[in-house]
């Protein structure tokens, strides 16, 4: 009998876990970690989701300055900059690059976007420039 409720409760246990892995990201998820990144290289990836993902974390994170915000201001260097800075320079770059990829895939996917967010693949954005031209 012990046996018995102990299989049961293992396997409920585990369905469990398995149940949290595959819940949808909250809004909380989204505004700790950048999520929005991983999702930009899914093709499958639903367009709304995506933007409302960058957007709730830039909601409670600085957006970084652009490049042309940064160039021609003469800061005052460190000689020897710390580690901690220079790792800080460093993912802040990495951000700042990643928020250039950010605006040129959502302009380069917006028109494509159907009304549930789907984004068109490139099969079948050519059969649609195939369509518009044999209407025309």
């Amino acid at each position: 009998m012990i046996q018995k409720i102990l299989f049961i409760s293992i396997c409920m246990l585990l369905s469990n876990v398995l149940n949290a892995q595959t819940m949808k990201k909250s809004s909380l998820d989204y505004a700790a970690h950048p999520y929005w990144i991983k999702m930009m290289d899914d093709p499958n990836a639903n367009f709304f989701e995506v933007e409302k993902a960058f957007e709730i974390y830039f909601s409670k994170h600085a957006l970084p300055e652009a490049e042309h915000d940064v160039i021609g201001e003469y800061k005052e260097r460190e000689k020897f900059p710390s580690k901690r800075a220079i790792r800080k320079s460093k993912l802040e770059n990495k951000l700042r690059m990643q928020v250039k990829k950010y605006n040129w895939w959502h302009e380069d996917n917006l028109p494509y976007v159907q009304s549930n967010g789907h984004i068109l693949s490139p099969e079948e954005r050519v059969r649609l420039h195939q369509q518009l031209i044999q209407k025309n």
